[in-house]
């Protein structure tokens, strides 16, 4: 049975010998069809045709390329790599006169050093010498430099440096073709070299070409004949109009105008580096196609997102526009060192900027003065100082969530959501009104309520001396007034304090034990670590009668209490009944400024008649240094009524994965851990499977970690209970479960599911002391989890009134009011409801504020770092010898007067009139998105090392109309779009490639292949697929299964792939979820960056793997077959629909020829279908799109393949 990936297949060889329907296997069309660069001193297309005895040399077009690119390293600007003491570069050290003579004698070649080593066939004096690795210089070359020195070697100053100036528009043989200045310039060159201009595009071209380039999606055939039928002399220039101010062309054109600039500022949805986690940014995505939408003057469009939030009064959105600076990679590396990539952000928004707003290479001068521009060292490390001090950390922390911004950010709520919070705000407020009335009733229940635990003597607390108190490690233990004891001198790493007391009292069952805070501890907290803190690892005691001290024994604990334990750790209160190094009851002293109280209380009652010694035993044995109790105090009592008690669990262990032959085999076997009566640690269950603590699992909370797969995961845990009762607990899984109770199995439920809340409840009895709890989690797939809680424990008290049986020295002022709240919540209906209440407003609010857009923005510190020139660029190789202040490159003057000394400034200093370079590299981008290639095709290189503008009168009358009128880009494009070298014919003429072979001087227009996004774009739209939904959220198409994990760490909030759903598979490709290690595969594949730098100029190839894209991947396919449904409900016979469809997706219609060639193909395409329905039914179920069922699968699949070479076709995926 044919897949339909080997049908496409077929219809390529079907389409081979179809004129109409060659696909885009061939070279990709670029602006000249070729990447290949002429050699700059022979047949320049920007110099006039005649090179006889008028020629003028142009240092800065014809000698510098040449001297930059063969001498410039070994005899440029950089000290540190000179030789000779030589600057090719300054014709002061040229022409200077040396033992040997002049490099340059001007006017002289013969005398001129120059002359001579270039031409010299001596390898040892021959220049570029053959150790350089360069090319040698070609006879054209060596001709060029003679002449140039024979017309005296002038020098002069590289053009992009030098202020634009608008001088006239040069007069031309043919001025009725001139529509705008534009067209003047562009002929002007034309002239030079004896060629004419080409006859205008057809107008079906011409509409589709303005269509394509200005709003990024194709004329409908409709808009096609609209325009062709309209004859008024200016339907072209109100076409243009309608496109950038109506909707919904405004909005199209807008995205269009944001795809190149979000390869500009590298906009990604995730971090690029380690984990390469998610992150928001896509306000500052949205920011960028509302400036377009609405026109916004270039230059604020500059300074917002340089400095937008350095502007006084920054609104929120300039602060969103400050974002164009964050959007660089970040790392989240374990081990990485934060300074070294505070370093790497500041180079990274350092290098942006001046590649995407000044066309220099910034990042060639880190290391070392550049070779070839008039950029220093200082220059670099005083532009970088602009970006040095903002408020980031170096090394970010690693978090599960996805939709995370990075800080800084903002949070940028919508007006639904402010006022949704403004609502829930009020009602909270409500709410708290109502739960701080005094409800004198309520007062008298509790009152009583105490009293009665009193009147039932729950406990009692006896009267205890203290005689002795030693510490094993040297420490003084002094006693105190309140009857605690102080701890100070020597704290070893371990210890253990030993208190002894003498009591009168019997029938004792219980030991209460208070961690005290003390001003002689760090900050005045509970414990004598460095931080304050404290981990007790157990606590002992033993009675000896007085009357008899022949009679003593150990006295054992079945159950523990404490007001508070450390949550993320081993460190409940029950964990000092089986300590070890890493548990015990952490007090979390390091940020709780609280007394702390633990009960303990015995299994059985203790004290003899005629007086007892207690003996307590407080062991700090963890694996935490010098974590002991500052000051304590130890009671002595009885807890009669046990079951006021609450119960008290240990923390979950873990242990698995046990691996599954069946699901059947995973609920029935026991693979061990389930008979044990204990936690034992050391016990291997096979392969060195072993309990161990795996961090905290919070009761009440889904738990999603447990192991993925087929697989049967055990959490085990204590309980201890102070006397026989039934508790219930609530429960979750994923998928089933089994749940044991000291061995025996008292709930379960084999499902398919994943965990929730509350899925199952099980009822059973605890004995007295310690009882084991075992869960066995029985996955079938995809990650595991679980849930636990207990609902009921009989009449026990609710975990904040134990305290009510504390020792009155307990009862503190902050201890008797968490009594007080917890009774309330316990037995009052009304004060329950409203905290219940509270609370759910509370959570909205959280849940409200959490979904809330955030956006990551800069934002400087209080205090600019200091900035040093870094000695080969390394972070650690400061030179404090030579700081760097805030400043613009030295070759291209000072900030202006009065602008502040940050990046505002720098901002107001790149869109000012002083600087040369701005307005020339916008201008720059813009005409090469247009034609393909810009006026100086390095468009991210205006330096020496960048090409020679092919029109550079043009440039800069375009660069100061830019600036001076408003930088009104609109009005810069209709300029462009609207002239005559615009409107041109693509049609490639052998005249003009004879001469310009790069199509440099524009004698036809050039044809290029659509980007990677218009080709997605446009074949969506074409079927009738593209949801029209302007910003929002990145949105997950149609990609192949497992690329992400192929590349993402196991602990990535990026590592797995949720295809979107409905609408999200047919936005715009702009919006789709762009991760840096993975991008979407058919755009890298159509040549789109990785955005894990900055991209100014997209690179353009053609790989066989193009043409299988457009075949076979899974959103083409679909969008053909949705085509082949829009095509089918149309009336017509098969030549009416095919002319449609070559006509929707080429804006031309077909000829005769190429329509029987179609025919055929559609003929052969439904014969094979009909003999496979199978292969039919396969091709018309690709993709999500609903299929009509009052269509043959066949004749829909038939069609579906039509369309597929349809959108296959050069002339559909190329713009001409």
């Amino acid at each position: 049975m044919r897949s339909w990936h080997e049908l496409a297949w077929c219809a390529a060889l079907t389409a081979a010998g179809i004129g109409l329907l060659a696909t885009g296997s061939g070279p990709a069309p670029g602006p000249d069809s070729s990447e290949v660069t002429a050699a700059p001193t022979a047949g320049r297309v920007d110099e006039p045709g005649d090179k006889g005895e008028g020629f003028r040399v142009s240092y800065g077009r014809d000698i510098r390329p040449i001297l930059s690119d063969r001498c410039f390293k070994c005899h440029g600007q950089d000290p540190g790599s000179r030789q000779a003491e030589l600057r090719m570069d300054e014709r002061e050290s040229v022409t200077m006169q040396r033992k040997s003579g002049r490099v340059v004698a001007p006017g002289k070649p013969d005398e001129s050093l120059i002359l001579e080593r270039i031409t010299s066939h001596d390898p040892d004096e021959v220049m570029p010498p053959p150790s350089a690795g360069k090319k040698p210089l070609t006879e054209d070359e060596k001709a060029l430099i003679r002449r140039w020195v024979a017309q005296g070697g002038e020098y002069e100053p590289h053009w992009a440096l030098v202020p634009p100036k608008r001088g006239e528009a040069p007069k031309v043989k043919m001025p009725g073709w001139v529509k705008n200045e534009i067209d003047a310039y562009v002929l002007a060159s034309l002239d030079g070299v004896g060629l004419a201009p080409s006859e205008p595009a057809d107008r079906e071209t011409l509409v589709r070409r303005i269509y394509l380039d200005l709003t990024g999606l194709p004329p409908t055939p409709e808009e096609i004949k609209a325009f062709t039928d309209d004859r008024a002399p200016d339907a072209y220039e109100n076409l243009v109009d309608r496109l950038f101010t109506q909707e919904p062309y405004r909005t199209r054109t807008a995205e269009r105008l944001t795809m190149p600039w979000l390869d500009k500022a590298r906009y990604a949805d995730t971090n690029g580096i380690h984990m390469d986690a998610g992150r928001q940014m896509w306000l500052w995505r949205d920011w960028v196609i509302n400036a377009f939408r609405d026109n916004m003057p270039y230059d604020r469009f500059i300074v917002e997102q340089l400095a937008g939030d350095l502007i006084p009064d920054a609104t929120v959105q300039q602060r969103i526009a400050s974002g164009f600076n964050r959007n660089h990679v970040t790392t989240d590396e374990g081990g990485a060192i934060p300074e070294e990539y505070l370093v790497e952000y500041a180079a990274e928004r350092t290098a942006t900027t001046s590649s995407v707003l000044l066309g220099l290479t910034m990042n060639c001068v880190r290391c070392h003065d550049h070779k070839f521009d008039p950029l220093t060292q200082n220059d670099y490390y005083s532009m970088f100082s602009f970006f040095n001090s903002i408020e980031e950390p170096g090394l970010y922390s690693q978090l599960p969530d996805p939709q995370r911004a990075f800080e800084p950010f903002i949070v940028v709520p919508t007006p639904e959501q402010v006022a949704k919070r403004d609502e829930l705000t009020k009602t909270l407020g409500e709410l708290k009104a109502q739960l701080e009335t005094p409800s004198p009733e309520e007062d008298a229940q509790r009152e009583k309520f105490f009293a009665d635990l009193s009147a039932e003597n729950a406990a009692r607390w006896a009267d205890a001396t203290l005689v002795s108190a030693s510490a094993r490690g040297g420490g003084t233990l002094t006693p105190q007034p309140d009857q605690s004891v102080l701890a100070t001198g020597e704290n070893p790493e371990k210890d253990e304090f030993t208190l002894v007391y003498k009591t009168s009292a019997t029938g004792l069952n219980a030991i209460s034990l208070e961690a005290l805070l003390d001003p002689s501890m760090v900050e005045g907290r509970i414990g004598r670590a460095f931080n304050g803190n404290a981990v007790l690892s157990k606590l002992s005691a033993k009675v000896t009668s007085l009357a008899d001290p022949s009679q003593s024994r150990d006295i054992l604990f079945n159950w523990a209490w404490a007001d508070h334990e450390q949550p993320n750790g081993d460190f409940r209160i029950t964990s000092t009944f089986h300590p070890s190094p890493a548990a015990g009851w952490a007090v979390q002293g390091y940020d709780m400024k609280e007394n702390r109280l633990a009960l303990f209380r015995a299994s059985e009652p203790f004290g003899y008649e005629g007086g007892s010694e207690i003996r307590v035993s407080l062991s700090f044995d963890s694996q935490y240094d010098k974590h002991t109790f500052g000051r304590v105090r130890t009671s002595f009592g009885g807890l009669s009524n046990a079951d006021f008690l609450p119960a008290t669990l240990g923390s979950w262990h873990r242990v698995g994965p046990f691996m599954q032959a069946s699901t059947e085999e995973a609920y029935t076997k026991h693979y061990g851990p389930e008979d044990f009566s204990s936690l034992d640690l050391t016990h291997d269950f096979g392969g060195g499977l072993k309990w161990a603590f795996p961090g905290p699992l919070p009761d009440g909370v889904v738990s999603n970690s447990l192991f993925g797969g087929a697989a049967v995961t055990y959490l085990g845990r204590y309980a201890y209970a102070p006397s026989a009762r039934k508790i219930t607990v609530s429960l979750g899984s994923d998928d089933g479960f089994q749940l044991f109770v000291n061995g025996a199995m008292v709930a379960e439920n084999r499902t398919d599911r994943g965990a929730a809340p509350d899925q199952d409840k099980a009822t059973f009895d605890l004995k007295p002391g310690e009882n084991l709890v075992v869960m066995k989690v029985v996955n079938t797939g995809g990650p595991g989890g679980f849930y636990f809680r207990v609902l009921e424990d009989g009449q026990a008290l609710p975990k904040d009134l134990v305290a009510a049986l504390a020792p009155p020295t307990a009862r503190s002022e902050s201890r008797t009011q968490s009594m007080q709240t917890a009774w309330k919540m316990q037995y009052s209906t009304r004060y329950r409801d409203l905290t219940q209440g509270v609370a759910a407003k509370q959570l909205e609010i959280a849940a409200l504020d959490a979904a809330a857009p955030k956006t990551m923005v800069m934002k400087d510190l209080p205090t600019p770092r200091e900035t040093f020139v870094l000695k080969r660029g390394e972070y650690d190789k400061p030179d404090k010898s030579r700081p760097a202040t805030r400043a613009i490159p030295a070759s291209l003057g000072k900030l202006p007067e009065g602008a502040p000394a940050n990046r505002l400034g720098l901002a107001q200093w790149i869109v000012s009139a002083e600087n040369p370079l701005t307005a020339r590299v916008i201008v720059n981008h813009y005409w090469e998105m247009l034609f393909g290639r810009g006026i100086v095709r390095t468009s991210e290189d205006f330096g020496y090392q960048g090409d020679w503008p092919s029109h550079p009168q043009l440039l800069d009358a375009l660069a100061v109309d830019f600036r001076d009128g408003g930088w009104d880009l609109r009005q810069l494009l209709t300029k462009i779009v609207t002239s005559n070298t615009y409107r041109q014919s693509s049609k490639v003429r052998d005249d003009a490639k004879a001469k310009d072979p790069d199509n440099k001087l524009l004698a036809y227009f050039p044809r290029t292949r659509l980007s990677a996004e218009q080709i997605r774009d446009q074949a969506l739209y074409l079927s009738g697929l593209l949801v029209e939904k302007a910003g929002g959220p990145s949105v997950k198409p149609y990609q192949p299964e497992g690329l992400w994990q192929e590349v993402a760490m196991l602990q990535s909030n990026t590592r797995i792939f949720e295809r979107g759903k409905g609408e999200d598979l047919w936005r715009r490709s702009m919006y789709t979820y762009w991760k840096r290690a993975a991008p979407p595969p058919s755009m890298l594949t159509f040549d789109a960056p990785t955005r894990e730098s900055c991209t100014v100029r997209r690179t353009a190839t053609s790989t066989p793997l193009q043409a299988l894209a457009l075949w076979n991947d899974e959103q083409f396919v679909e969008a053909a077959r949705v085509l082949a449904q829009r095509t089918l409900k149309e009336p017509g016979d098969d030549r009416e629909r095919l002319n449609r469809l070559i006509t929707r997706c080429t804006g031309h219609a077909p000829n005769d020829k190429d329509l029987d060639a179609l025919t055929i193909a559609l003929t052969a395409f439904r014969d094979r279908l009909r003999a496979n329905p199978e292969d039919a039914t396969k091709i018309v179920a690709v993709g999500e799109a609903p299929t009509p069922t009052d269509l043959d699968p066949s004749e829909l699949a038939a069609w579906t393949m039509i369309c597929n070479a349809a959108l296959n076709l050069d002339a559909c995926i190329t713009r001409g």
